[in-house]
């Protein structure tokens, strides 16, 4: 019969498994993406247009993302929650404008449009787009 106290190799596997778990937990929450507010602007009492530059390294151009975050909360929080916000539009236009008229958001774009979702609670968004 064999002896019980023999340490069984089939726990080995749980010190490869266990960093692979840990590893991958930490990939996840670990963005190569930098964002810095470009712009913001007031659209109502219930949000704030923000527009972050965001670069991915050295070899990628800008982009530019639009979000409507809580208009009571600062900058501050805006840009610690940032991972966790998704943008509504994604462009490559720096010279995008934004314009608010009677709590509505006016959108003119004149480049590439990555990403855009015009559902929101907060404000009415209107977006004039054109390649050029």
């Amino acid at each position: 019969m064999r002896s019980a106290l023999g340490f069984k190799k089939r726990y080995l596997l749980l010190i490869p498994i266990t960093l692979a778990v840990f590893f991958s937990y930490w990939i996840s929450h670990f963005s190569l993406l930098e964002q810095e507010i470009f712009k913001k602007l007031k659209v109502n009492n219930l949000a704030n247009l923000y527009v972050t530059e965001a670069s991915a390294g050295a070899t990628t151009g800008f982009s530019y993302r639009y979000y409507l975050f809580d208009a009571k909360k600062s900058d501050a929080e805006f840009m610690a929650h940032i991972d966790d916000e998704t943008p509504f539009m994604i462009t490559s236009d720096s010279k995008a404008t934004a314009t608010v008229s009677n709590g509505q958001l006016y959108l003119r774009v004149r480049g590439d449009i990555y990403s855009f979702q015009s559902g929101s609670y907060q404000a009415s968004v209107h977006l004039d787009a054109a390649p050029y």
